[in-house]
Order: structure tokens, then sequence, then C-alpha cells
């Protein structure tokens, strides 16, 4: 029998853990979110961190946003087969290779810092923490023929 377990973690804490290993298994359907979808996910995003378009009435140590489950099951190759939550998950992917295009262009210390930490959400790291640009996090098995 399998073993369930429920963890309540940020979204670094979820992309950044070295054994996160994601797979997206044959068996889901391919990513279909719009414009429209990655949009809303945005807004919402948006809204919660910037609250009535103001940073300084953010308040990390209170307010939690919750994005949904991520449902994900280890397989024998130790992969994170993901069950539920693909669409958002994906989506959070491509939104962290954005800005990490994006800081990727800046030169200042705090936009090398947030470049530093968006590459190891994206990239499988090494024993010493260094991403390798050559291999994702996020793997699919999913066709799109």
């Amino acid at each position: 029998m399998s073993k369930l377990n429920i963890d309540q973690q940020t979204i670094k804490e979820l992309f950044a853990n070295k054994r996160s290993d994601f797979l997206i298994p044959d068996y889901q359907r391919p990513y279909a979110w719009g414009e429209d979808e990655c949009q809303t996910l945005w807004d919402d995003i948006f809204a919660f961190a910037f609250p009535e378009n103001d940073y300084s009435k953010f308040n990390s140590d209170d307010d939690e946003y919750f994005l949904g489950p991520i449902v994900t099951f280890k397989n024998t190759q130790n992969k994170l087969e993901i069950i539920d939550g693909q669409q958002r998950l994906t989506t959070l992917m491509l939104l962290l290779r954005a800005f990490f295009s994006k800081f990727g262009n800046m030169k200042d210390a705090n936009a090398v810092s947030t470049s530093d930490d968006i590459a190891k959400c994206i990239w499988k790291t090494d024993e010493f923490g260094n991403p390798d640009k050559n291999k994702l996090k996020i793997d699919s098995e999913v066709s799109t023929d």
C-alpha cells in the first residue's frame, strides 16, 4: 500500500528541493492552458504579492498564497509523477524561466541573487547546488501528436 504524505510547501521549497525531479507521465493530457488561464494565474499571484497594487502592504510573515494541490507519486525511478496540478506546475516553470531570462540580464547584486535562486528551481543541481542547464527539473512523457 502506498503511503500518503501531505506537505504544505512554498513554491520555492517545492522547486528548489534537490530531490524534486518531476515527470509528467504519458497518461496526462498535453499542456493546454491558453492565455486566459495563464493571465488568471498571474493576476491572482500579482494581487497576492502586491495588495492594492502596493508591494509595501505585503506581509510575508502573515500572508500565505494557496496555489492548490499538487499531487505527485514517487515512481520506481524516484521521479515525482504529477497526478494533479500539471497545468499550474508547468505554467509556474514557464514563468520562472521568463523571470530567469529577465534577471539574468541584470547586474545588480539582488538581481544576480534572484537569478541564482530561480536557476536552482528550474534545473537539476549537483551536490554543490550548482544548476545543470542541460537537465530540467520537469520532464514529460506526454505525446503532442
